[in-house]
């Protein structure tokens, strides 16, 4: 696959919510949509399950294969995640929506952007790389997912000084979990991360709603 391929791929899988949500309007019209409107993530979310089991090169189905040398980058992350959560500025309201949130989002998010996108683009891009951060490389593939990524979040909000600051934590974020994926060629540590995270968000959140 040529590198202008792999990256149409990649931004076809970025915004394949926005591009599944669109396609379900035409078909069933704006009054049968209304419906199921809330449904629409499970649907995004089991067509690229699928989609990835008939990929092969994927990070979805497999156990970590190597992590000896990012338990330190995992740990300190954990960490991180505990005090910068309060400033992402995520406010989900509603049960559904907060266990969509947490849960869903992470793990359907994880499965496009390191899970499907990175060894995609490591076919057709540079994977040696630039600089490394606490011994981990950071590469092409990882940069240009953590970008797209960071942009994807457009689809999900308007563009406005909070979605700026939704997609800056989703660049950076979008970078460690991208490292700790392509290194254990899983997706399991970054998913649990990234639930973590949006736990946290989500937990600050409702504490400063309830000192109001």
């Amino acid at each position: 696959m040529s590198a202008l391929a792999a990256l149409i791929l990649a931004v076809l899988l970025a915004f394949s919510y926005k591009i599944v949500d669109i396609t379900i309007r035409l078909i069933i019209g704006r009054t049968m949509y209304r419906k199921i409107e809330n449904e629409v993530i499970y649907i995004w979310g089991t067509l690229l399950t699928v989609s990835a089991y008939f990929y092969e090169d994927n990070y979805v189905f497999r156990l970590p294969v190597r992590y000896d040398s990012i338990v330190l980058l995992i740990l300190i992350t954990a960490i991180t995640n505990i005090f910068i959560s309060r400033y992402s500025g995520y406010k989900p309201s509603g049960i559904k929506n907060i266990l969509n949130f947490v849960m869903m989002y992470p793990i359907f998010e994880e499965v496009i952007f390191r899970g499907m996108i990175i060894p995609i683009l490591n076919k057709s891009f540079p994977v040696y790389s630039y600089f490394e951060f606490f011994y981990t490389p950071v590469t092409v593939p990882i940069l240009i997912s953590a970008f797209l990524f960071a942009v994807a979040h457009l689809q999900y909000y308007r563009c406005n000084l909070t979605s700026i600051k939704f997609m800056l934590f989703a660049f950076l974020g979008g970078i460690i979990f991208g490292m700790i994926s392509d290194y254990s060629l899983s997706i399991v540590f970054s998913v649990l991360l990234h639930m973590e995270f949006n736990f946290f968000s989500v937990y600050y959140s409702k504490k400063r709603a309830a000192n109001k």
